[in-house]
């Protein structure tokens, strides 16, 4: 274990998470409740068992490097995972390093998660706050000849888009919410897909309602 947690820490980026964030509306900083035991599989083949979980504030994944007094570190190199299996969910990384959770195969359905932050800012006259403080200090650290600063400022989580895709006619297509949904669908099927809308009241923040939307419209 200590091996493979050593080869992980030279793949990964050791950069240590110390920004400070505190959630608003009950959403939390990361995505899971605590970090989960899980495996990564790289493109080159290679496989790493780690505690992982997925940072709301920074959209991206941190692990947990029991080889360095478990100090919690940044992903710095998405591009070379394939999949991450978390207990029975699997996740790619989009591009950006965002989490995308696939949901099923047939039909198809991801989500993509991407929390949406703001600075908590500075104290003003009269009770307000500035959102528009600059921070008051760093921390820096440097990682293969480049130097990186992170903000001790305190930010809020202050809610966490979700983003889905399916796929139409063998075309991927996104949307996030009813009125986007009922465009992929012919006009004729429309105001039947609405109506178990309307009488299941599915709820777009729960993935699992918006799978059974899409099994319930694909076998129209």
């Amino acid at each position: 274990m200590k091996t493979v947690l050593y080869i992980l820490s030279t793949c990964l980026l050791s950069m240590v998470f110390t920004l400070s964030v505190h959630a608003q509306g009950g959403e939390s900083e990361y995505l899971f409740k605590d970090f989960q035991q899980s495996l990564v599989y790289y493109k080159d083949g290679r496989v790493f068992k780690v505690k992982l979980n997925y940072s709301l504030a920074r959209n991206a994944f941190m692990f947990i490097d029991e080889n360095d007094k478990n100090n919690v570190k940044l992903f710095a190199e998405p591009e070379m995972v394939r999949v991450l299996k978390i207990d029975n969910r699997t996740f790619q990384l989009t591009p950006k390093g965002l989490a995308q959770e696939h949901l099923n195969q047939n039909p198809y359905l991801a989500v993509t998660y991407r929390g949406r932050s703001r600075p908590q800012g500075k104290q003003v006259g009269y009770g307000g706050r500035s959102e528009t403080a600059s921070v008051d200090s760093y921390s820096s650290i440097q990682s293969a000849g480049h130097i990186f600063k992170l903000e001790t400022e305190k930010i809020i989580i202050a809610d966490v888009q979700k983003r889905y895709t399916t796929k139409r006619n063998g075309k991927e297509k996104a949307f996030e919410t009813s009125k986007q949904f009922l465009k992929l669908y012919p006009k004729e099927q429309q105001e039947t897909i609405q109506k178990y809308i309307k009488a299941q009241k599915t709820n777009f923040d729960d993935p699992q309602q918006v799978l059974e939307l899409v099994k319930y419209a694909e076998a129209l």
